[in-house]
C-alpha cells in the first residue's frame, strides 16, 4: 500500500536490484527523490504527507543500512574518499 515503510523499502530494493540487471541505473538518492515527488501528488493531506515522508526515511535509511552498514559508516567512508 503506498505511504508505507513496507512500500518504500521494497520500492528501493527494487531500484537497486534494477541497477545490477544493467539497465539504466538510478542512485537511491535520486530514487528517493522521484518518491517524494510522488509523495507530494499523492497525500491527501499535510499530515498524511508528513507521515508518508517520514515512512520514505525510515524506509531509505533502512535499506542504506542493509547495503553499506549504517549511514555513519557511509558518511565516514565518504570522508576518506
Amino acid at each position: 500500500m503506498f505511504g508505507t515503510v513496507e512500500f518504500f523499502t521494497d520500492n528501493l530494493k527494487v531500484q537497486v536490484m534494477y541497477n545490477f540487471s544493467g539497465g539504466d541505473t538510478v542512485s537511491l538518492s535520486e530514487k528517493r527523490i522521484n518518491l517524494t515527488r510522488e509523495i507530494n501528488g499523492q497525500a491527501k493531506s499535510p499530515a498524511e504527507k508528513e507521515a508518508f515522508s517520514r515512512n520514505l526515511e525510515i524506509a531509505y535509511e533502512r535499506v542504506i543500512h542493509e547495503m553499506f552498514g549504517g549511514a555513519e559508516e557511509v558518511l565516514f567512508e565518504k570522508e576518506l574518499s
